[in-house]
């Protein structure tokens, strides 16, 4: 939880911490968190880890979404949208889903460069080691389960699905026939 990260911590009422990522701009530490029972990302500067300041809090405006992921590499970050889970999302109400790219290069200010959906419910645990290519696990449509998304991002304002890599047998249709999968 984040009341754990500092004693008197005032993150504007927002616990349920899920992922967090952290970054150094200009010699301040600041840190993102998607959080379990708020739809959105905190931005909170760790420099004095003794003391965080809470600085702000990005909403998302469906209740239906969970944005417990988030991904950082230099001045992009992604953050991932999904039907909430654990009984708490409705596949019957407007959920969003997919992947959300952001400028951070104003780590206080992010600015949405663009959102690429999968057409489900969404995706969880990405990752971006930084460079031309996201890594999803997503739901996909005619698919079983998440399967691995390659999604160029070179250029973050479009990005494109690059290729896909599943388990033989998560293919609607198919039969399991062995480790092997394909891209």
């Amino acid at each position: 939880d984040v009341d754990a990260i500092g004693p008197g911590a005032d993150f504007d009422g927002r616990g349920g911490a899920f992922k967090m990522a952290i970054r150094e701009v200009k010699g301040r530490w600041y840190l993102y968190m998607g959080h379990l029972w708020h739809q959105g990302w905190s931005i909170v500067d760790v420099t004095d880890p003794a003391n965080p300041k809470y600085l702000r809090f990005i909403a998302w405006p469906n209740a239906n979404t969970w944005t417990i992921q988030m991904e950082l590499h230099d001045n992009i970050m992604l953050t991932a949208l999904q039907l909430a889970g654990f009984g708490m999302g409705d596949r019957n109400k407007p959920f969003d889903e997919g992947v959300v790219i952001w400028d951070i290069s104003d780590p206080v200010n992010p600015q949405q460069l663009s959102h690429w959906k999968t057409g489900s419910t969404g995706t969880h645990r990405n990752g971006y080691p930084g460079g031309k290519y996201a890594n999803l696990a997503a739901n996909m449509p005619g698919y079983r389960g998440q399967i691995l998304v390659f999604l160029d991002i070179s250029d973050p304002k479009n990005p494109k699905e690059a290729g896909r890599w599943w388990l033989p047998g998560q293919k609607e249709g198919e039969t399991a026939t062995g480790p092997v999968g394909s891209l």
